[in-house]
């Protein structure tokens, strides 16, 4: 009798277990690609109960890198629902991309056909980065329209060419008033010198700054994302520097360049052919310049043309020590550059230090390659450090300067390398922070309720 008992108990506790676990059974909640969504946790920067909608375009057809910066910074915002419109996904950019640890996966590219159209499901987006902004805003015209009067979303503009958002035939000015009236955009240039100069004499210009008053938020964005690359290099037997950029003849004098590769390679082979020579069973003395590394140990020296365009004729004794790189993909064209001790800046004109953003600069970064750089190149792309670039002195040339990292102990282009990869993770880390920053701001402005 006991025994039944005990039974039936053991049955009704577990009837009532199950009945329990049925009615009471937590609901499961939303997922976005496949990243879970956990509400009233720190994994959402929205009050709202759903994803951050980021929308990317680029109408341009190229800046893959600036999208990548991008990406790796706003991608990282708690539960960002990332999606591409773009005209190009060009060299395998998005492959990079997918190796980025953001909130979710990122989709494939979409056509730029494919943003905001009005008899889709799509929800508006909350923010658009516009990385190509003087061609997305026109080419968006309607559609950027119809968000700015239906919804809040907010925009990042990307600047390129500060100077071109001054010019009235352009029609810039027409297309980002309205947004910059709602203070619902923000200029992100790619260098603090482009940012002062759209705000000192661009923006100047426009009615909506000059005589109403609005004055635009102007940021400077660095365009730099971390690549898997190989370590550096551990000898110093093959020595690479390299020049990033269009082969034009018109944007380096491609003669003085390979003379110098030619001076370079001649004390090694100078100093064998002495010693084939000397006969005498005498050791012959020798000066402590003498020793130096250059000239005491024969060097591989290689320039790196890397870049598209028409080749310039290379002379027959240096023939053996120039490599064209081109047609690269990314990993390939930053692989190759963080074997370089050395990268050389390829400023076709100097309105690279006031109006123009490089992509040399943060591409030696990105590669960890140090850059040889005048003080005025520091100054304008102020992100940099003079420890983490090789610094041209008032009465040197770059080529000056390669002669004489040359000459360095192979332990000293260490260290300087591994400064310029510091720099590098410094500077992304910022900009995710940054990022997070900048969005918590913009939301507030506008109304938005955040977490």
């Amino acid at each position: 009798m006991a025994r039944r008992v005990s039974i039936l108990l053991v049955f009704a506790l577990a009837s009532l277990f199950l009945a329990g676990t049925f009615i009471y059974q937590a609901p499961s909640r939303p997922t976005y690609g496949s990243g879970t969504f956990r509400a009233g946790s720190k994994d959402r920067i929205l009050a709202e109960d759903r994803p951050l909608r980021i929308s990317v375009v680029e109408t341009g057809g190229s800046h893959d890198e600036v999208i990548a910066a991008l990406v790796n910074s706003w991608g990282k915002l708690p539960n960002a629902q990332l999606s591409f419109f773009q005209r190009l996904s060009r060299y395998g950019s998005h492959d990079i991309m997918r190796t980025f640890d953001l909130s979710n996966p990122i989709p494939d590219p979409r056509a730029m056909e494919d943003f905001r159209r009005w008899d889709s499901e799509d929800a508006d987006p909350d923010i658009v980065i516009a990385t190509t902004c003087e061609f997305d805003m026109r080419k968006f015209k309607y559609n950027m329209t119809q968000l700015l009067k239906t919804s809040k979303t907010y925009v990042y503009c990307v600047i390129h060419h500060a100077d071109r958002w001054g010019f009235e035939e352009h029609h810039l000015e027409e297309a980002l008033s309205p947004w910059v009236r709602e203070q619902r955009a923000e200029f992100l240039a790619l260098s603090p010198h482009t940012a002062e100069y759209l705000l000192e004499k661009s923006l100047k210009k426009w009615k909506v700054v000059k005589e109403e008053g609005h004055q635009p938020l102007i940021r400077h964005f660095v365009p730099v994302f971390p690549v898997q690359l190989p370590p550096a290099a551990t000898d110093d037997t093959n020595l690479n520097f390299g020049l990033q950029g269009d082969f034009g003849q018109e944007r380096r004098d491609y003669k003085m360049v390979f003379n110098r590769l030619g001076e370079f390679l001649k004390p090694a082979s100078q100093k064998n052919n002495a010693k084939r020579q000397d006969t005498d069973d005498k050791e012959p003395e020798v000066d402590e310049e003498e020793q130096s590394p250059i000239e005491s140990t024969p060097r591989n020296i290689t320039l790196h043309l890397v870049g598209h365009g028409k080749h310039p004729p290379v002379p027959e004794d240096v023939v053996n020590n120039v490599v064209f790189d081109e047609g690269l993909n990314y990993i390939d064209f930053y692989t190759i550059l963080s074997r370089c001790f050395a990268l050389l800046p390829a400023f076709a004109t100097p309105e690279y230090l006031d109006r123009k953003a490089s992509s040399t600069v943060p591409a030696s970064l990105i590669a960890g390659a140090p850059l040889v750089a005048t003080k005025e190149i520091v100054k304008a792309y102020a992100y940099l450090d003079e420890d983490a670039v090789w610094l041209q002195s008032e009465t040197e040339t770059d080529f000056d300067v390669i002669g004489r990292v040359l000459k360095l102990p192979n332990e000293e282009r260490k260290v300087k390398t591994a400064k310029v990869r510091a720099l590098r993770q410094k500077i992304i880390e910022q900009n995710i922070v940054l990022a997070r920053k900048w969005t918590l701001e913009a939301f507030k402005k506008i109304g938005v309720k955040t977490y």
